[in-house]
């Protein structure tokens, strides 16, 4: 890397630097340094690298913020040094100043800023919303006027695994004395519930919908337009999606997973069979949940239960105890 050009030059605007273009940049003792200083950043002040915008005078620049750009420092880049404060980062002494400047900002009242900040946007958020759902009230309401509203919108999405139900079932396994009726109950539920969805996610994308009373397929015309059904039943695809997310149908990264279960359960015989492919849809509900992996965890879209509940439930199947 050609560390005596400019770094506005090396990166004008039209071209923005990923991460490593930038450490690769630094002389090899700065990365260091900088590295070193991003880690006090993130596990002191909570504070991510992650606003990168472009200035004319200094170009591509690194603001360390939190949520909606709740910034605490900016961070300048030269082609000897990185800049913190109006402090040139290019050794331990100047790191420790960087920092201890860092330190005195952020006592300046960093955390009153963001929580004033949170707060506000958490109003607006609440005021949008309210706002939004007044909108489409009123954009219902003239929409069904002559429609029978005890005919609109009624979904019936397959139910989930109960807790006591799936503990019972692995609790007969542990014994070595299956219960038949246990097994199929469960493993037919799982069955219901991912075909359900893989059905409805595969017309959905097609812009259409399942009647949920007599599976006829319907062709809205619009996102909130009445599609009506032969049965006298009604929906809007708006709602329709909605209602799929709301009840937690399987769905998301661990798409692959319901549907290999949808395709492979009818075809299962053999009770150690059933036994066995159960046990794998609960291995990943388990590895989602050990994942660390942000968002909801593949377990609410089968099994009943607030997410503690569920977890709890997963780690005495796994380990025969409480998580």
């Amino acid at each position: 890397m050609n560390n005596h050009m400019e770094w506005k030059d090396q990166y004008p605007k039209k071209v923005k630097p990923t991460y490593n273009e930038l450490l690769n940049y630094m002389p090899i003792q700065v990365r260091e340094l900088f590295l070193i200083f991003n880690d006090e950043m993130e596990s002191k002040y909570k504070v991510y690298n992650k606003y990168q915008r472009y200035t004319a005078d200094d170009g591509w620049v690194y603001g360390y913020c939190r949520n909606y750009r709740c910034e605490l420092i900016c961070v300048f880049i030269k082609s000897d040094c990185f800049n913190v404060l109006g402090i040139g980062v290019k050794n331990e002494e100047s790191l420790r100043n960087a920092l201890n400047e860092v330190q005195r900002v952020y006592h300046a009242g960093y955390e009153k800023k963001y929580a004033d900040l949170s707060a506000k946007r958490r109003e607006d958020q609440i005021k949008r919303t309210k706002l939004r759902l007044e909108r489409e009230k009123a954009q219902m309401d003239c929409i069904t006027e002559k429609i029978d509203k005890t005919k609109l919108n009624q979904f019936k999405w397959c139910p989930k695994v109960s807790r006591d139900t799936l503990l019972k079932l692995y609790q007969s396994d542990a014994k070595g004395i299956m219960d038949q009726e246990l097994l199929d109950e469960v493993g037919y539920t799982f069955y219901t519930r991912c075909r359900q969805a893989q059905d409805t996610r595969l017309w959905l994308e097609k812009g259409r919908l399942l009647c949920h009373q007599c599976g006829t397929v319907l062709s809205p015309t619009g996102y909130t337009s009445v599609v009506a059904c032969p049965c006298g039943y009604c929906y809007t695809y708006r709602e329709y999606r909605r209602s799929f997310h709301t009840h937690n149908m399987p769905a998301g990264r661990a798409t692959s997973i319901f549907d290999q279960y949808a395709l492979k359960w009818p075809g299962c015989k053999d009770p150690n069979e059933k036994m066995q492919l159960i046990d794998r849809l609960i291995h990943e509900c388990h590895v989602s949940l050990m994942s660390g992996v942000q968002g909801r965890s593949v377990c609410v879209n089968l099994i009943e239960g607030t997410k503690k509940q569920i977890s709890d439930l997963i780690m005495v199947l796994a380990y025969g105890k409480q998580g």
